[in-house]
């Protein structure tokens, strides 16, 4: 079986790595899965295909991808798409809506053309119609879908051995100044308007006044870091509670290691919000809005709590597992084995070569 991924970026954000990740383990089972990206720009570091060769995958640039209206580019991205199809492709699987465009016109009718909503929204009208194959993580997305193409439900996948609490990590809370017996609650998302830091910020602010070792790491950036979070933290009088760390990369695990808890508000680019299930996968109660994905994630009362996300709510979510820390590790402990029974990659990708094959032998 040969497939081509199309993924219109070159940015190791949102569903780029498990994306990549996917590409991987469909070689493992013997499928020719090639994996075309866009590439980097000469000044970018850490870029998708930068982690896609430190992986042994070398990233197809046959394709300029360009996910802003370029008549040049999308008509020779369709005909090489064309050309490919007629080389001998089975599968073109296509992530974005500007790929999907360019796989409707290049693939469809040469090719079966599979479509991944990474993000949970609804598709257009016309792409809808020109598709043989859909995938989404969601099951409320599932059910609103209405596809005449056929349509499954898979798992979100991660590597599961990088995210494995009984393996050493380093000192985290020592590294920034937390007491061994304090109440860490964990946030990683991209510091931007819409992510409703204001209600996480005010929540804290009141769960602080109960829980007095209470202590906030927010790891993340974004360019409206300082108007977004570090300024009303330091009006709210946070700065003692509230640390944030910006990017980490080596040492994000080992900082994951040190929550106590994960609060996740708002899914980003990735709707499948990943950030919270790395934190399950590493045994950490979870405290979710009721948005998005999060509450077919966490199961509220078992592995976690979700909740409106208002200030008065995360508060008395916070302190019923600061108060009861025999509660918030039997949450983290039950949040493993969700993990470990629903997210590993190795499951997803047996998963989507089954889905590819039942479309060939339709």
């Amino acid at each position: 079986m040969r497939v081509l991924h199309l993924f219109g970026d070159w940015k190791w954000t949102g569903p780029a790595e498990p994306t990549l990740d996917l590409c991987l383990e469909l070689r493992a089972l013997g499928i020719d899965a090639a994996f075309a990206c866009q590439a980097a720009p000469p000044e970018g570091t850490g870029t998708l295909p930068d982690r896609a060769r430190e992986r042994g995958l070398e990233p197809d640039f046959s394709f300029a991808l360009n996910r802003k209206f370029n008549l040049r580019d999308n008509l020779a991205d369709i005909g090489r798409l064309r050309k490919r199809c007629e080389e001998g492709l089975d599968i073109v699987h296509v992530h974005f809506t500007h790929d999907h465009i360019i796989g409707a016109m290049g693939a469809h009718g040469r090719a079966k053309l599979v479509r991944t909503n990474h993000k949970g929204a609804a598709l257009p009208w016309l792409l809808r119609k020109r598709i043989d194959g859909y995938l989404t993580f969601s099951r409320a997305e599932l059910e609103r879908a209405k596809l005449a193409a056929p349509a499954h439900l898979i798992s979100p996948g991660m590597r599961l051995d990088r995210f494995d609490p009984s393996r050493p990590r380093g000192d985290t809370r020592k590294q920034f100044g937390i007491a061994p017996d304090a109440f860490v609650l964990g946030v990683v998302a991209r510091m931007q308007r819409h992510r409703r830091f204001d209600v996480l910020l005010q929540g804290v602010a009141l769960a602080r006044k109960r829980v007095p070792d209470l202590r906030v790491l927010v790891v993340g950036r974004g360019t409206n870091m300082k108007e977004v979070a570090v300024e009303p933290a330091r009006k709210l009088g946070l700065e003692q509670t509230v640390t944030f760390t910006g990017y980490l990369a080596d040492k994000y695990v080992d900082t994951v290691a040190a929550f106590d808890a994960l609060l996740f508000l708002v899914p980003g680019s990735d709707g499948t919000c990943r950030a919270l299930r790395e934190a399950m996968a590493m045994g950490k109660a979870a405290i979710g809005a009721r948005r998005g994905m999060i509450p077919e994630i966490v199961d509220d009362g078992w592995n976690g709590f979700v909740v409106d996300d208002t200030p008065e709510n995360l508060a008395a979510a916070i302190e019923r597992l600061a108060r009861d820390r025999a509660l918030c590790a039997e949450m983290g402990r039950r949040g493993r084995e969700k993990a470990l029974a629903s997210y590993d990659i190795r499951r997803q990708a047996k998963d989507v070569a089954a889905f590819y094959s039942s479309l060939l032998h339709a």
